[in-house]
């Protein structure tokens, strides 16, 4: 027969041990009242208590019991199932039965939130047939005393910490704009970040991973240090200060492959000095991110100063007509090369390119100079126009720059 929760004992036992207890007590609490195997975990999937100890059959439970967190491949594994963006997209406590849950060992998921952060999560294993209404009341019951025992002891939520988190908001949302009042911030917190700084953004391919994002933000904080973190409107920000001159081969190749695991990109703007200047280097970083997943998409560290040039002409190129910004030189040749089937517009493009020097252009097309300056004569005599002219240059440049990103 089907265990009864007796609710009002699950009440009294969760809330008497909040005051003195520890997680792994809630989880002892939790399973003598309702009978099921129970665990919770933090958002970095780092074991703060289960019950019981011994296997149960299911590979990840078992594991996560022994090694008391999860190794990277496994989760990816749960960020491939699409559990842990199911947070997101489901009210807790809800039934995960698909993926590395397996219809063998179905569960009923709780999150841990604070300040409605996702934090963490618990979950229960049900064998087929013991998810019923009152467990998942139950777990509705245990998902607050979690949240609230995590609250009472987690450091992030010290005075300290929440000063720090309001200042990281402020001055990402450009409400702290003059000396006077990073001053007083100053004077205000024992902790003040150091120059030089710089700006990260991180986001996924998804809209609905803000739950991924908070994972990716604790891997941030384990790979670098001096560094204050924020998630908002699905992008990661990251503030990092009293920077080393550059980042380290073995930190950036690590950071580009955890990043594909989540398909994820990331923008590194430029460094500077002064944090009032922040609204600039956030939009560096921004600019960043997302040319560089459009014109690099085999990378996914993406550094502001290799992209200098897209980021001045792509925002008005994406609200010209072509027919304003492309050069009539551009257009004659092509249509002349069409016409007669030539390849005039080719040969200008590696004229442009080498920087007007024919001798460069020639050995790029391997053909003799004097071939070379037979083409450009003829392109000059078919599009009526001083190629070497400074303004001329300027335009095709831009226009071929164009045409390739």
């Amino acid at each position: 027969m089907e265990k009864k929760i007796d609710f009002l004992a699950l009440y009294q036992r969760l809330f008497q041990t909040l005051s003195h207890g520890k997680m792994q007590e809630l989880m002892d609490v939790s399973y003598e009242v309702t009978g099921v195997p129970i665990l919770a975990v933090d958002i970095a999937y780092n074991l703060l208590g289960a019950v019981p100890k011994n296997k149960t059959g299911d590979y990840y439970w078992d594991y996560l019991v022994e090694h008391k967190r999860y190794d990277m491949d496994m989760t990816v594994q749960l960020y491939t199932d699409g559990i842990m963006q199911s947070v997101n997209e489901k009210e807790a406590p809800y039934i995960v039965d698909w993926g590395a849950a397996t219809e063998e060992f179905p569960k009923i998921l709780g999150v841990i939130k604070i300040n409605n952060i996702v934090e963490g999560y618990v979950v229960m294993q049900c064998k087929k047939g013991e998810i019923t209404e009152e467990r998942m009341k139950a777990m509705s019951i245990i998902q607050e005393a979690c949240s609230l025992m995590l609250k009472g002891k987690t450091s992030e939520n010290s005075m300290e910490s929440v000063y720090l988190k309001t200042f990281i908001n402020e001055l990402f949302n450009g409400r702290i704009v003059s000396e006077k009042q990073l001053d007083l911030w100053r004077k205000n917190c024992r902790f003040f970040p150091k120059p030089p700084y710089r700006i990260i953004t991180v986001n996924t391919n998804s809209s609905s991973e803000k739950n991924v994002l908070s994972y990716i933000s604790k891997y941030f904080q384990n790979l670098f240090s001096d560094q204050m973190l924020l998630i908002q409107d699905r992008v990661l920000y990251i503030l990092q200060y009293s920077l080393l001159p550059k980042m380290t081969q073995m930190a950036s190749n690590e950071l580009y492959i955890f990043l594909c695991k989540f398909n994820a990109h990331c923008g590194v703007s430029n460094s500077f000095e002064n944090l009032l200047d922040i609204g600039d280097y956030k939009i560096q970083a921004a600019d960043a991110m997302c040319i560089g997943k459009r014109l690099d998409v085999h990378s996914r560290i993406h550094f502001y100063k290799d992209y200098y040039l897209p980021a001045i002409l792509m925002p008005r190129i994406n609200e010209m007509p072509r027919n304003n910004y492309i050069s009539p030189v551009i257009e004659k040749l092509r249509e002349y090369d069409k016409k007669h089937s030539t390849d005039f517009l080719d040969t200008l493009k590696v004229y442009i390119r080498n920087l007007c020097s024919t001798s460069d252009s020639a050995a790029q097309l391997h053909i003799h100079r004097n071939s070379f300056l037979y083409r450009i004569n003829k392109i000059e005599e078919i599009t009526g126009v001083d190629l070497r002219e400074y303004h001329m240059f300027i335009h095709l440049a831009i226009n071929i720059y164009i045409e390739e990103i």
